[in-house]
């Protein structure tokens, strides 16, 4: 019988990590394997007699409370850091377990078990140790750039001769004795897991993570034999077997083998090296090393996303440095919303542990299916575009794969610089994290915008949306013209493939990204996202990042599937990606890329690459995609760079709403709802239960910011039964970030109608239905409402004229103070903050 419930047990745990497949099922998935991990709980408890509820429960009270205080304080950024923390824990009760059992002298162990407890005192140490050296690299507690001692490789083969030594004696020597060489068995394991984390860098981190994994998984297997539990075996060998495939994976998509990354025997080269990867990457003539952008890159970028129609953007580490990941999913919405076909290219290694892309273009809101790994989207490069690489280096360097020799060669990238045109937006134009310079710079396809990500990508933003690059207020990371061209490129594309890099996670411009993919999107563009499989810090990194930002699953598109699309794509847009899309990675012998399997965003027709700036991505080598003539690089903070092109794709199109197919709003009616805003001084938002449908809340707090930049006092009013619970409109707004301050209940709000310049209704019907106090014998007669009708003026944003539930014909509506927008509210509302941005005030 207990055979039987062990196995149901495992059955439920392996149901769950089954549905972690599909990012609709996970968090169903997550709940079944932690049910799972409490049925296994309560088994020891019950099996093992032990009874004492009140250490049971204050212990699961601590921990509990414990794990919820960190998962509440961890932002998306620092979750690499949190994951090498877990595993670090995972470590150290695996061996103080292996501790106890071992030291107990009224139990005689076999053989088998006294040999499992002291490979767990080694295994689960080193995993201890190397995790907390790993966590503490990622929160950036320690330098991140390897730590190599003298001689370091014999350190650790001495060191590891002494644990097998150590751990031999101990199942020799008297008891008492052994107690000694336990103790000294966890030091040395300890000192193992240091040698081997310190000098590990950045750009291999996502492979030291997954193995850890793999080891705290050993480790609570080994746990689990000395203390006899068949569910504690079979839940550590899953973790291992996990990791140990995630390990495989990993070091398949960078094209390295672990012993290399364990015991690594490549030295960097210097200055020279880099000069010859560009010189042998790049057939045109390079631009001097540390040179300003030139005079038009940022209206070339802007014209480049404004033509494109397949867009790939490419995020990398950087796009998360700069925290620009909300601009490069507001960037990409922006390009949806303009019809462009708009994809975010995700590298397996792309940030600071497998996956880390991923999560923080979901936390921007990104649809996950816009993800595409890097084996799905590699293929669509060619036929791509624009591609815009936001705060990414290495990962879309095409020295990766033509030049030999160098940190990067061989690893498998996202081929960027097939794409037609690439903008990137990187800091500089420096290597990245390998020290090899990219190549895709010099390409005379990519325009390179240096600076910030976040300023960067708000400037495309803004190039694409008409409102003002800004570039005073930016330091200027790249010129005017540079937005325009990539504007350009937008708005011509149909085709558009995004390629997202670990930069946009940095920058948090995985919102703005999935913003302008939807403007694209509803301009008519087929816009995917190009998915790299070793972008951002873990896999699935970019895939996570996209869904939070509310990028659609479908719209992601492994290396694999998308590389055969670049050719034939009208604009790729990488953010924060570079080695992934670097074509010297198939191009150039000898670089740590060499070989590595890009993104082919070169063979796109136009790319936009929104790196932080020019520089190298973690393989050092230079990416020849931003030299490409169909490039336009636009260097800076991601974030800004996405929200420029957005606001460079919007300018030409602000004034031609009826143009776009989601929005049957017309021209006269839209500009005269403009005219009353742009002269109002004072504003009340009637949000209702159609915003929720439409999912505008967003969009909405976006136009009401501007409003309020612009010295308007806005308000918004709250019914008590709007929406489907009590609460359900507070909720939205306060996941908007609207104060709670501005939010007024009824009784508070209705006073002030009267005094009101505007109105504003969106989504909302019965609750602003004056027939609820003119007329009799209706459902909503004597229905307290919100006076909306009092306003001077009164804007609604409604799908059409059709009564609420109530069925009662709404008068409002042909209220001679009334302007009527029908249509989408999101679309309603995208299009007035677009048409505002171009009023003065």
């Amino acid at each position: 019988m207990n055979m039987f419930i062990d196995f149901t047990v495992i059955a439920i745990l392996i149901a769950g990590i089954w549905q972690f497949r599909l990012p609709h099922t996970a968090k169903v998935g997550n709940l079944t394997a932690a049910f799972a991990f409490f049925l296994a709980f309560v088994l020891i408890l019950y099996r093992n007699g032990i009874m004492d509820l009140g250490t049971v429960v204050i212990s699961l009270i601590v921990g509990s409370l414990a794990g919820y205080a960190l998962a509440r304080v961890v932002t998306m950024i620092q979750v690499p850091a949190m994951v090498a923390f877990q595993h670090g824990c995972g470590g150290v009760a695996a061996f103080l377990v292996a501790l106890v059992e071992l030291s107990r002298t009224t139990i005689d162990l076999s053989l088998i078990s006294e040999i499992s407890g002291v490979l767990g005192l080694a295994i689960g140490s080193l995993t201890f140790s190397g995790s907390m050296i790993a966590s503490a690299k990622l929160a950036g507690k320690m330098r991140q750039a390897p730590q190599v001692l003298d001689k370091h490789n014999l350190y650790v083969i001495i060191n590891l001769v002494a644990i097998v030594v150590v751990g031999a004696l101990s199942l020799m020597v008297p008891h008492g004795f052994a107690l000694v060489l336990f103790v000294f068995e966890i030091l040395l394991g300890a000192c193992f897991g240091i040698l081997v984390a310190m000098r590990i860098g950045g750009a291999d981190m996502p492979v030291l993570i997954s193995s850890l994994n793999a080891t705290a998984g050993v480790a609570a297997s080994l746990c689990g034999m000395i203390i006899e539990n068949q569910l504690l075996i079979a839940f550590g060998a899953t973790v291992a077997a996990s990791g140990s495939i995630l390990t495989y994976v990993m070091c398949k998509a960078m094209n390295r083998k672990l012993g290399k990354v364990i015991f690594p025997d490549y030295k960097p080269k210097k200055a020279g090296l880099q000069t010859s990867v560009r010189d042998s990457a790049v057939p045109v003539q390079p631009a001097p090393a540390g040179a300003p952008a030139v005079e038009n890159d940022q209206a070339a970028a802007s014209r480049a996303i404004k033509e494109a129609q397949r867009i790939i953007i490419v995020p990398g580490y950087g796009m998360a440095l700069a925290k620009a990941g909300t601009e490069v999913a507001t960037l990409a919405n922006e390009l949806i919303a303009l019809g462009k076909d708009v994809k975010y290219a995700i590298h397996p290694v792309a940030g600071r542990m497998p996956g880390h892309m991923n999560v923080l273009l979901a936390e921007a809101g990104v649809d996950y299916d816009m993800l595409v790994e890097m084996e799905a989207i590699n293929p669509e490069f060619h036929a791509t575009d624009l591609v815009l690489v936001v705060g990414s280096c290495d990962v879309v360097n095409p020295a990766a794969i033509k030049v030999e020799g160098t940190p990067i060669s061989g690893m498998p990238i996202l081929k960027a610089h097939e794409a037609k045109k690439v903008i990137c937006c990187n800091f500089d134009r420096k290597p990245g994290y390998s020290g090899v310079e990219n190549s895709l710079y010099d390409q005379d396809n990519c325009i390179l915008l240096e600076g910030d990500a976040k300023k960067t990508v708000q400037i495309l933003l803004n190039s694409l949306t008409g409102e003002p690059a800004g570039a005073s207020d930016i330091g200027k990371p790249a010129s005017e013209s540079g937005y325009t061209k990539a504007g350009n490129m937008l708005k011509a594309s149909k085709r558009v493939i995004i390629v997202p890099g670990y930069g946009m996670a940095l920058a948090k411009a995985q919102e703005d990204v999935a913003n302008l993919a939807e403007d694209l999107t509803n301009m008519g563009a087929d816009v995917k996202y190009a998915i790299h499989p070793v972008a951002g810090r873990m896999p699935g990194h970019m895939n996570v990042l996209l869904a939070e930002a509310g990028v659609d699953y479908d719209m992601l598109v492994e290396m694999d599937a998308i590389n055969q699309e670049f050719e034939a794509t009208d604009l790729v847009l990488v953010v924060g990606a570079c080695d992934v899309v670097n074509p010297s990675a198939i191009e150039v012998e000898g670089t740590p890329i060499s070989g590595m399997p890009i993104l082919m965003v070169h063979k796109a027709k136009n790319v936009i690459c929104c790196n932080f700036d020019r520089k190298p991505g973690y393989s050092g080598v230079e990416n020849s995609l931003y030299d490409q003539d169909n490039t336009v690089l636009l260097e800076g903070d991601a974030k800004k760079t996405v929200q420029e092109l957005r606001k460079a794709l919007i300018t030409e199109t602000a004034s031609e709403v009826s143009a776009i197919p989601a929005n049957p709003v017309v021209v006269d009616t839209i500009s005269e709802a403009v005219r009353v805003l742009a002269t109002a001084k004072s504003v009340v938002i009637i949000p209702g239960y159609g915003m929720a449908l439409a999912k505008a809340q967003l969009k909405l707090v976006e136009m009401v910011s501007l409003l309020e930049q612009r010295g308007v006092s806005v308000k918004y009013a709250i019914h008590p039964v709007a929406g489907r619970m009590p609460g359900h409109m507070n909720v939205l707004l306060a996941e908007a970030d609207v104060e709670y301050e501005n939010l007024l209940e009824m009784e508070d709000v209705n006073p002030l109608f009267a005094e009101t310049d505007v109105a504003m209704v969106v989504g909302a019907c019965d609750v602003v239905n004056p027939a609820a106090i003119e007329s009799e014998g209706t459902p909503i007669s004597g229905m307290p409402i919100l006076l909306a009708q009092d306003a001077k003026h009164i804007i609604v944003c409604n799908f059409d004229t059709n009564p609420g539930y109530s069925g009662v014909p709404n008068p409002l509506y042909s209220n001679s103070k009334t302007i009527l927008l029908t249509g989408d509210a999101r679309e309603t509302i995208n299009n007035l903050h677009a048409a505002l941005q171009n009023v003065d005030v």
